[in-house]
């Protein structure tokens, strides 16, 4: 928006919302949060300045916005790899231009994408995030027609926190786009409530011919974890090479001492807070509360152990794949 709005100095309201598909109120608080945004420094000169005057949008101190954008070798890769997962998306009008920016972005980068992406060069998640994308586009197409046409559509769903699979109906709002995966928001009808879905941990999709009948929010908010008072407090001692958690994490509270960083957040299952605890190991992460959790982890633990353990007087050997 800030090169446009460069571009259009004095751009009215109206035109900058039909532009952005914003309201009012949104605008207003994306100018909000772009005044504390700006070059390192960060100091009155460095920050940008945006307000309405009157009726019009003004954005100042931006000038770095006009210049040509120089991507790293790493940074092309990451975005390279992240347009390619949704430029397999069929259905979508947005994936010719996106195939098309894909072969640009190969042809500018030649042989040096290979090269990096050959030798695996890292890049921080984005390879992950495009899959989590990537394994729930399938279901795009089929989502914004029924979001456009207003039918309810019938999910089999994968619960992350519970492990369980259930069937559910859903009256569509909304796709969205956050942290690299697909969520479709809208009524649940079995939670008898608003409700998230990430499209990757959907296993089945119908688009039902009835119609819904939940009334659809003004505005639907971008998908958060929000806590709730019945949920569970946790606190995770976490080692250096494991405080990327906390990035992933809705947290309350992150204090330091030692080299251990402290992390208290809440949730409503304990479940994948045992697997992710396990999964870290004892070098990486603590268990202080509750004390269940830990209870969980020791448990969980001694299940998996169980499975490389073909029993008595069965031969190793006999043991099937994955058991």
């Amino acid at each position: 928006m800030v090169p446009w709005l460069l571009e259009h100095q004095g751009a009215s309201v109206a035109e900058v919302t039909e532009r952005f598909g914003l309201s009012r109120d949104a605008l207003a608080r994306d100018l909000d949060v772009l005044g504390y945004c700006g070059l390192p420094g960060y100091g009155g000169g460095d920050l940008i300045e945006a307000s309405l005057v009157g009726d019009r949008v003004v954005v100042r101190m931006a000038d770095f916005f006009r210049r040509p954008l120089r991507l790293s070798v790493r940074e092309a890769v990451t975005l390279l790899l992240a347009a390619r997962a949704f430029a397999g998306v069929e259905g979508l009008p947005e994936s010719e231009p996106l195939r098309s920016a894909v072969a640009t972005l190969e042809g500018l980068l030649g042989g040096e994408a290979r090269v990096a992406m050959d030798v695996g060069l890292p890049v921080a998640g984005v390879a992950e995030h495009a899959g989590d994308a990537a394994a729930g586009a399938a279901w795009i197409a089929s989502l914004r027609a029924a979001v456009t046409d207003g039918n309810v559509v019938r999910l089999t769903y994968r619960s992350a926190s519970k492990g369980e699979h259930t069937e559910r109906d859903v009256e569509p709002w909304a796709l969205s786009g956050v942290g690299g995966a697909w969520y479709l928001q809208g009524w649940c009808r079995l939670a008898r409530g608003p409700r998230d879905f990430r499209l990757d941990r959907v296993r089945d999709l119908v688009v039902t011919p009835e119609r819904v009948t939940a009334e659809r929010p003004g505005e639907v908010a971008a998908p958060a974890y929000q806590p709730s008072p019945e949920d569970t407090e946790v606190v995770l001692r976490l080692a250096p090479h494991a405080w990327w958690v906390a990035e992933q994490l809705v947290v309350d509270t992150v204090t330091e001492q030692r080299g251990w960083r402290w992390v208290t957040f809440r949730t409503p299952a304990l479940a994948w807070v045992e697997r992710l605890v396990l999964g870290l190991g004892p070098d990486a992460v603590r268990v202080v509360s509750p004390p269940e959790l830990d209870d969980g982890v020791r448990a969980l633990a001694r299940r998996a152990l169980a499975r490389y353990d073909p029993g008595e007087g069965t031969d190793p050997g006999d043991a099937k794949p994955g058991d």
